[in-house]
């Protein structure tokens, strides 16, 4: 009998659930990359108070 592998099978290829991490993180660490590339401006635009109606619009009504 062959006791190279103590026993054990070879399987040749790494688990499903570490094969899903490493997809996940290079995809977050893609995603890093590609964000300090462009950096997008991500700030919302402010606020008037008045829902987005112009004055142009309020004295038409």
């Amino acid at each position: 009998m062959d006791q190279r592998f103590d026993g054990k099978k070879p399987t040749g290829t790494p688990s499903f659930a570490w094969s899903c991490a490493v997809v996940v993180v290079s995809l977050l660490a893609g995603a890093s990359v590609v964000h300090n590339i462009y950096k997008p401006d991500l700030r919302l635009p402010p606020s008037d108070g008045n829902n987005g109606i112009k004055k142009e619009q309020v004295e038409k009504i």
